[in-house]
């Protein structure tokens, strides 16, 4: 798929998925804490989402990641994905789905490769945990004020609030990204 169709697909997506909501532009953009400007750049599909904007921008609108990346809904009691799974690439990334059952809110987990000659893009800050494991490359994480170097086998858990990006150090870099959204009335849940 290429970008611009790629950039439309998502758009469509975004836009029916904020309608379904009956949310309008500026209720959206203030729940996921986007400008209205950016998230209306982002449904005509003049702008590239960073991944932190699609988790926020998912777990706003209640639905899995790979909804917006253009996937139909899984429904069943649990959601099964092969090794086939489609592959969408933007900004040195190319990232494939690997969850999203319907209802699924909370979680949601990522295939990602890095490209060697991808620019390190502004820190990402979203609400939530990411949990990384490094399947093949050297990944440069920085999180916070660290900056930390992964080997394929190695792992790490940030808080999500924390600035952070990614970048390959030598060659592409495979890794399994989870990210995991808390609640805002979790406590209530737990008396």
């Amino acid at each position: 798929m290429t970008v611009p169709a790629l950039l439309d697909s998502i758009a469509t997506s975004l836009r029916t998925a904020r309608e379904r909501a009956e949310l309008t532009l500026e209720e959206l953009a203030s729940r996921a804490g986007l400008s209205k400007a950016h998230l209306s750049r982002l449904e005509s599909g003049e702008r590239q989402p960073s991944v932190a904007a699609l988790l926020t921008l998912a777990r706003t609108l209640g639905v899995p990641v790979s909804h917006l990346l253009g996937e139909t809904g899984v429904v069943g009691a649990a959601a099964v994905f092969g090794a086939e799974r489609p592959t969408r690439s933007a900004n040195g990334l190319s990232m494939t789905p690997c969850s999203g059952y319907h209802g699924s809110r909370l979680l949601e987990a990522v295939r990602i490769r890095v490209d060697p000659d991808r620019q390190p893009p502004m820190p990402a800050r979203h609400r939530g945990e990411e949990w990384l494991h490094v399947l093949s490359g050297t990944l440069v994480l920085e999180a916070g004020t660290e900056t930390h170097v992964l080997e394929p086998g190695e792992s790490a858990h940030f808080d999500a609030e924390q600035p952070h990006r990614l970048s390959a150090r030598s060659g592409a870099v495979e890794l399994l990204m989870v990210a995991v959204d808390v609640p805002n009335d979790l406590h209530r849940i737990h008396r």
